[in-house]
């Protein structure tokens, strides 16, 4: 029986070795590695053999030749769920550590980190977030860990199971953490590891990295244990959130104002009852009426709360706190004063930056707590630029839009399809040229400040406008539907609310302040740009036309004369809430391309002609269009409106000798200030649909000369 037994055996070796050798049957890898202590369960990061910096000797591994990072060993896959223990030692002046969930975050492996470090002479320092057994950059350990000395062993462990981490130092639990909430994500904001997403929690394919940043260490006894991952649980949330995020506006080299609401709801209401849409009688008697009560009530379904309607985003008392420091410069954080929010100005809260470093790129970073302290409830990250040096000459790249509401938006939930077309294009920054909402459209028609501040709430929750403008430098310019109602001037009122409060809540509550509403500011040396206040200043529209009649008013005019003369800009843009040239529709009567302001506005257009590279780019029109007027040779771009369900007032194919473009749609204006092959400055214009697709060019100063 052994005899036959060990033929069969040979018999079949000989017809598996055969097979193998023909291709029949294809060979089977190899098992991976699974002690830590031998060079095949590692690898380096650029692919060089890991022996090159490491020594595998004894069970023991040990970084023999420092390369300041360049060597850090990277495992296979493991599970995100586990316990992990090793015993280390180190060299004095070493700093060095064990990375554990750890994946590729654009380009860069990164995960939260055991760090090993030798700080012998500073004991305050052995407590910091970069300290031994610290999670690094983030929680620093207890000031009394039971720590050995550089040349004796210590032992380490981490678990790390859900959002659960802790770390331990000689069987004492020294640091821990939860990697889930407003509190984590706090920590991360104002991290090194700010701009990476879930950074911490556990993942599928997640590693584990030894480090090498300078000096020698030796790792031995690895022990891993898979653990199972613990039920899923909802996280408890609670008051206040940042449902509107943040946004801002006027930056120039050096400052910047930041804006931001505490919310009651992390996002917009969606499932909450409409409005009821009054028919025109009812309408025309409620605005006989200043009963705010009254003219609530009219539209919200029987028994219904404002804040409870779809679309609502109402607000809550809180705290809140802003940090803020250069994208490549963490170093230089800064961190402002924990402020209250309050009713009284709709829970908001805003903040003047200055000091800032041209031409650099921030990253801001707000948190919130309930009233009187605690822990971190909701935090919101964002970005901005600043305007480069007006010495220098730069690359930049701006849009501007104009002409948004939320019932006639055109992507849904998300918001406005134009959003992700210009994140796309990544705009250094945009200018919204007004009617960012319409008061005086239905569901509900804003005949009260709480219905005003419903609708701007409500349209910053769309997720798609709130994210770009977040993390973009923008620029507010404000017109008659965000002011009050259409073609509006002062002493007017709409429904209970009086053209002065209107002014107010946009300019000091519900977007980011500025003394007079009008800017000039530099875009590095070729490109310099002036915003306009198209609505504190105005004449009636009803006053008879004439030199005393205004748009922009005696003290802004004349600043914008005079700065316009005083500037040796390649390139003058001028920012106009309101056409300038036109042409406009007949029957208008509210902006100098109409007749009813024919005197400003060829003041305007004769001066600006003068100046020399001065272009006009305005919102306020539904339709896109480049014009020349005939008498000045003045340039003017309307940008049409931010919605492809927003075009109207003019007829595609009516196209007048001023235009040089014309397309009644909806979609965005960009502008990129750049180089010719001679090193001389050009200025880029294009209109594009609102997914982003160009539908004109237009380049200067060769365009100046056709």
């Amino acid at each position: 029986m052994i005899r036959v037994s060990l033929s069969l055996v040979a018999i079949s070796f000989f017809l598996f070795s055969n097979a193998l050798a023909q291709g029949i049957i294809q060979s089977i890898p190899a098992a991976p590695e699974t002690d830590w202590s031998k060079p095949a369960f590692w690898e380096t990061m650029d692919g060089r053999p890991v022996e090159q910096s490491w020594e595998f000797q004894d069970g023991e591994i040990r970084l023999v030749k420092p390369r300041g990072g360049r060597g850090s060993l990277l495992s296979g896959p493991l599970p995100p769920h586990f316990q992990l223990s090793w015993r280390w030692k180190i060299n004095a002046k070493t700093n060095s550590g064990l990375k554990y969930r750890v994946r590729q975050f654009s380009g860069r492996w990164l995960g939260l980190e055991y760090q090993i470090i030798d700080y012998s002479s500073s004991s305050s320092r052995q407590a910091s977030t970069g300290g031994t057994a610290a999670i690094y950059d983030l929680v620093a350990p207890i000031a009394d860990k039971p720590l050995n000395p550089p040349g004796q062993w210590n032992h380490s462990r981490v678990v790390a199971i859900g959002d659960r981490v802790e770390h331990y130092l000689n069987d004492t639990l020294v640091a821990k953490v939860s990697t889930r909430g407003p509190a984590w994500d706090a920590k991360i904001a104002i991290s090194k590891f700010w701009g990476a997403d879930r950074f911490g929690q556990p993942a599928d394919g997640d590693r584990v990295m030894l480090t090498d940043h300078g000096g020698k260490i030796v790792f031995k006894d690895f022990e891993f244990q898979p653990r199972e991952p613990p039920p899923e649980t909802s996280p408890v949330a609670s008051l206040p959130f940042l449902g509107n995020a943040l946004r801002n506006s006027w930056a120039d080299q050096n400052s910047i104002v930041i804006w931001t609401r505490t919310t009651a709801r992390p996002e917009m209401v969606v499932d909450g009852p409409q409005f009821v849409s009054p028919d025109k009688s009812q309408v025309k008697e409620l605005l006989k009426t200043n009963d705010e009560a009254k003219l609530l009530a009219a539209q919200l379904p029987p028994g219904a709360e404002l804040n409870e309607m779809s679309g609502a985003c109402p607000g809550a008392a809180g705290e809140v706190r802003l940090t803020y420091f250069p994208a490549m410069g963490r170093q230089q954080m800064k961190s402002t004063p924990w402020q209250t929010t309050s009713a009284e100005h709709d829970f908001t809260m805003q903040w003047k930056l200055d000091g800032l470093a041209a031409g650099k790129e921030y990253a801001a970073v707000i948190e919130a707590r309930p009233p009187g302290g605690g822990e971190v409830t909701a935090v919101v990250r964002g970005a901005f630029k600043t305007a480069p040096d007006a010495a220098k000459s730069a690359k930049v790249k701006f849009c501007i839009t104009t002409c948004h509401d939320y019932l006639r938006r055109d992507d849904g939930r998300s918001g406005h399809k134009i959003y992700p077309a210009l994140s796309k294009l990544a705009p250094d920054f945009i200018v919204h040229a007004g009617d960012i909402e319409y008061y005086d459209k239905p569901e509900p028609w804003a005949w009260t400040r709480d219905l005003m501040r419903f609708k701007w709430a409500r349209i910053f929750s769309l997720p798609s406008n709130r994210d770009f403008y977040s993390r973009t430098s923008s620029y507010f310019l404000k017109d008659d539907h965000d002011t009050l109602k259409n073609d509006c001037w002062a002493g007017q009122t709409y429904g209970a609310v009086t053209f002065a409060e209107g002014v107010k809540l946009f300019n000091e509550e519900q977007f980011p302040s500025h003394p007079t509403r009008y800017k000039t500011v530099s875009w590095g040396k070729d490109l310099q740009v002036w915003l306009l206040e198209g609505r504190d200043y105005r004449s009636p529209n009803d006053m008879p036309d004439g030199p005393q009649k205004t748009i922009l008013g005696g003290e802004q005019k004349a600043w914008l004369l005079r700065t316009l003369r005083e500037s040796k800009a390649t390139f003058k843009l001028v920012f106009s809430p309101t056409p300038i040239v036109g042409p406009d529709r007949a029957n208008k009567k509210d902006n100098h391309a109409n007749a009813v302001f024919e005197h400003e506005g060829r003041e305007l257009r004769d001066a600006f002609s003068q100046f020399g590279n001065v272009i006009v780019l305005c919102g306020d029109r539904h339709w896109q269009y480049a014009s020349v007027d005939p008498d000045t040779r003045l340039w003017e771009f309307g940008c049409g409106p931010g919605s492809e369900k927003h075009q109207l007032g003019w007829k595609q194919g009516d196209q007048r000798p001023q235009h040089a473009f014309l397309r009644v749609a909806g979609g965005f204006l960009s502008g990129e200030v750049g180089k010719d092959k001679q090193g001389s400055p050009t200025l880029t214009v294009r209109h594009h649909e609102v997914t982003g697709k160009p539908v004109s060019k237009f380049e200067f100063p060769a365009a100046f000369e056709d």
